[in-house]
């Protein structure tokens, strides 16, 4: 006698969820999936009630995912990739032609590849152009035309053309058992001029009325990242840098957060729309896996 199947999910429920984890609260998540509050409380139940489990922990003014939550918040992000690369290897057309494609300097370590090598398997006649620059550089190649497709970094309400792919908080980070971080002025690491993450870091301390100096510069997150770990200097870096060797400073003020943002060029054919679902697919995939996207 055959064991029957369990009943499949609905991805749309955890589509949901994972969104909802990403944006911190009921309200944003459900701007991003298009939904209303109440419909998006309506799918988290009917998901808890599908797994037996309690996803979330309702506290005021913030939502935090139980030990189950956060289990099916791995396997969430994975399940939509899977799910975004099958849809976009069957609904793509055979194509060919050319994508210019630009991402910040640092997500080519950790992402690109794995975008790249998805998007040769299904469109093996499209030539991709890789451009790596930072995100005010490649926002404007976008809109000049000079670029078909961009992931970035920045905030959604100041970025109403693009997509929102992830949300990630954007935290001090110092070296754990450091010195760097008792300094005063305090010695900062940060990109050029121009990143977002620098005006944030900047305008947080000195609304705090914190002093501090710009000990070191870098076009790229590792320059920040090797400053901080040789304690020499304190860095606005993402969450998922605070991991040992470092750790997260919470005695600094708050930064907030910033959002992965994909960019299409006004009239963008279809082989660039083609790698923006990979692009998509890829981002939520090393995000749920725990790797750096963009440090």
């Amino acid at each position: 006698m055959s064991t029957p199947h369990p009943a499949p999910l609905d991805l749309d429920l955890v589509r949901t969820f994972v969104t909802i984890c990403e944006t911190g609260n009921f309200s944003r998540a459900a701007e991003r999936v298009g939904r209303t509050p109440s419909a998006v409380s309506l799918q988290v139940k009917r998901l808890e009630e599908r797994l037996g489990r309690a996803l979330f922990l309702r506290r005021p003014r913030t939502i935090v995912p139980t030990a189950d939550g956060e289990a099916l918040l791995g396997l969430g992000r994975r399940l939509l990739a899977v799910n975004d690369e099958v849809v976009a290897f069957f609904d793509a057309p055979p194509m060919e032609g050319r994508v210019r494609f630009g991402a910040p300097n640092d997500s080519g370590l950790f992402a690109l590849p794995t975008m790249l090598r998805r998007f040769a398997v299904t469109h093996p006649q499209v030539q991709v152009d890789v451009r790596l620059d930072a995100s005010a550089a490649l926002r404007e190649a976008c809109r000049e035309g000079a670029l078909d497709l961009i992931l970035y970094t920045g905030t959604a309400g100041a970025n109403r053309e693009a997509t929102v792919v992830q949300a990630e908080d954007l935290v001090w980070v110092g070296l754990e058992g450091g010195l760097a971080e008792a300094r005063r002025p305090l010695p900062l690491a940060l990109c050029n001029s121009g990143c977002a993450w620098r005006a944030a870091a900047l305008d947080a301390l000195d609304g705090a009325g914190i002093p501090y100096r710009i000990a070191y510069s870098s076009e790229h997150c590792q320059g920040q990242i090797a400053a901080v770990e040789a304690d020499l200097a304190v860095a606005p870096l993402p969450m998922n840098v605070a991991r040992r060797p470092f750790r997260r400073l919470t005695d600094l003020p708050p930064l907030g957060g910033y959002d992965v943002l994909l960019r299409l060029r006004d009239g963008a054919g279809p082989a660039a729309k083609a790698l923006a679902g990979h692009v998509a697919a890829s981002v939520r995939e090393v995000s749920g896996s725990g790797g750096r996207l963009f440090a």
